[in-house]
């Protein structure tokens, strides 16, 4: 039996396996009947005009309204300390007592020296009204008389003088209370009861701040100053204060603009400025740092996008604008400012024109996009 030969096989030339493997790709929906490439879904949004109102940052600190170092006015003894350290006080509460007899006794005796020089008083003034009868009928001479009214004028002084020290003994025994001259939020008791005190010493017995409301001082670069002297003079500046809270939740508060320094820092470049902000629930301490942003109107209307449409690349800003085909052109932007969610355009952009706000990672230049939000089509 005679065997057959076996077919040899040759292997394929680089042209051939081009050529088929475009043919699968024209098979799999490459050719004029296959179904279009899909876009990548993204959200878009429109570019839209208006007035932009500018947001200008500042980092600062929270101060009392008003810091009261409270010291004693007269020296003695503390006899009793009513509050306790870190109490909230009104006005007029009593903080120390220091021992008031010694004060109550210079009371006493200046009241008896008024009612003695009082009672001479009488006396040299009924003398001399007699003695002006006397030299009236030549019964006493004039230097007589000269005497009688020296003696009147010396105890109508010495009843003055001790009417001051009268009044005086009396104020030394008020001094004797120290009381809140404001309401307030009071610091560490320097010394209790027992120890004693000297009037107008060098450190404080405590210190009372006004808490509420309170200010907040901070500063922003000098460029925003011409913004700033404009909405100052245009009324009520809002300002929102954020500091850390319990937790690390951010807690935020509301306020105005109440001072603008009057120059500018010359060595930091930046001014200074203050808002007050409420405070009824105590959350902003004196010393706290907190971030202050300040809302000032815009004058003119503006282009803007959302910011975060707007990305940043090595020349600088740019956006993805959608057109009717609904393909993503890179376009690159000038930015004149950022006010929180919106960004003010300054060259780029026009009003209408549909961009990226979310999905920009996923997007080339010249890619077809869909837009997530927009409604499905219906498939008849």
């Amino acid at each position: 039996m005679t065997s057959q030969p076996l077919p040899v096989r040759r292997a394929a030339s680089p042209l051939g396996v081009l050529l088929a493997s475009l043919a699968v790709l024209s098979g799999c929906g490459g050719g004029k009947g296959g179904a279009p490439k899909p876009g990548v879904p993204v959200r878009l949004a429109t570019v839209q005009s208006g007035i932009v109102s500018a947001e200008v940052v500042g980092i600062g600190n929270v101060t009392p309204v008003t810091s009261i170092a409270v010291k004693s006015r007269v020296d003695g003894q503390i006899v009793a300390v009513p509050v306790r350290e870190g109490a909230d006080v009104r006005a007029g509460d009593v903080l120390f007592r220091i021992d008031p007899r010694p004060f109550a006794a210079q009371r006493d005796i200046a009241a008896a020296n008024l009612a003695r020089d009082e009672a001479l008083l009488a006396k040299t003034s009924d003398l001399l009204k007699r003695s002006a009868d006397l030299i009236a009928k030549g019964y006493i001479s004039d230097n007589q008389y000269q005497d009688a009214a020296a003696d009147a004028r010396a105890s109508a002084a010495a009843v003055e003088a001790d009417k001051a020290m009268l009044a005086n003994a009396r104020l030394n025994l008020e001094f004797t209370e120290l009381r809140a001259p404001i309401a307030g939020r009071i610091g560490k008791v320097a010394l209790q009861a027992g120890n004693l005190v000297k009037a107008n010493d060098a450190g404080a017995l405590l210190t009372l701040l006004q808490v509420d409301p309170i200010y907040v001082d901070f500063a922003v670069p000098e460029r925003y100053l011409a913004d700033l002297r404009i909405a100052t003079q245009g009324g009520a500046v809002p300002v929102a204060l954020q500091v850390q809270g319990s937790g690390g939740v951010p807690v935020v508060r509301t306020g105005s603009l109440s001072f603008l320094d009057n120059q500018v820092d010359q060595p930091t470049g930046t001014v200074r400025l203050r808002a007050m902000v409420e405070n009824a629930d105590r959350v902003l301490w004196p010393g706290q740092f907190s971030r202050v942003t300040v809302n000032l109107p815009g004058a003119a209307e503006a282009v803007w996008a959302p910011t975060a449409a707007v990305g940043q690349g090595p020349d600088g800003a740019y956006v993805y604008v959608v057109d009717d085909k609904r393909v993503a052109e890179l376009r690159p932007i000038r930015v004149a400012r950022v006010a929180g969610d919106r960004t003010v355009i300054a060259a780029g952009l026009a009003v209408g024109e549909r961009i990226i706000v979310d999905g920009q990672s996923r997007v080339l230049p010249g890619q077809p996009v869909t837009d997530a939000d927009a409604p499905a089509p219906v498939v008849r």
